[in-house]
């Protein structure tokens, strides 16, 4: 899968890493959309995910930058990440996202009062679930690395599973990927949950110690 460019989904970020204001042409869609063809063409592309900050709240900016994304990338196979509450608090969401076949993002976080709630409809043909840990601790205070500095244990990875293993029954496509990305832990707990699920899976050419990196820590 491949995440939508920084321009189209976070503005300040963008800007605080180019200098530059995020006003989005059509001749910025064409650049991306030229950049993704290769994977169209040769079938690898599985989908394409549109992130947004928990700051990007269900108003009518929300709304409209919504509208726009679906219409221009929707049928790449989209889905939408939306964290703020507002938007899982509006049941005209799942309504928007239904009608235009956009996945909403199925999230596993720390869950704050402006958080989205923890389960959400399914609004298309396809599911995808975002594993990001449950670092409360650092959530808000922590950097890019530290907020993801989360393993999650077997229980919680039997939990993950049955999730997955319920909305698969709904859809014909699911993607499951894990974000937690702290010193390799997201691969790991993607094999974990491969072997969960019982799917056919070759073992890594070469192991990594990780329990020899927690112990210096």
């Amino acid at each position: 899968t491949v995440k939508l460019w920084q321009k189209f989904t976070h503005p300040k970020m963008y800007k605080e890493s180019t200098g530059e204001e995020a006003a989005i042409s059509l001749q910025d869609v064409d650049i991306f959309k030229r950049s993704i063809e290769p994977l169209l063409k040769s079938d690898k592309l599985g989908a394409l995910l549109a992130q947004f900050p928990p700051s990007f709240r269900n108003d009518s900016f929300g709304q409209r930058v919504i509208n726009a994304v679906s219409r221009l990338f929707g049928p790449y196979r989209l889905a939408v990440e939306l964290r703020h509450r507002s938007w899982s608090d509006d049941p005209n969401t799942a309504k928007l996202l239904k009608e235009n076949n956009v996945a909403w993002v199925q999230i596993d976080e720390p869950k704050f009062k402006s958080s989205i709630a923890e389960e959400l409809p399914v609004t298309s043909d396809m599911a995808y679930f975002r594993f990001h840990g449950r670092n409360a601790e650092t959530w808000w205070t922590g950097d890019s690395e530290t907020r993801y500095k989360y393993l999650y244990s077997a229980e919680e990875i039997e939990e993950l599973a049955d999730r997955v293993k319920t909305t698969a029954g709904q859809t014909k496509l699911l993607f499951a990927l894990f974000n937690n990305h702290w010193r390799g832990y997201s691969p790991r707990n993607a094999v974990d949950m491969i072997k969960c699920l019982q799917l056919p899976f070759k073992e890594l050419p070469m192991q990594v110690r990780m329990e020899a990196d927690e112990a210096s820590e």
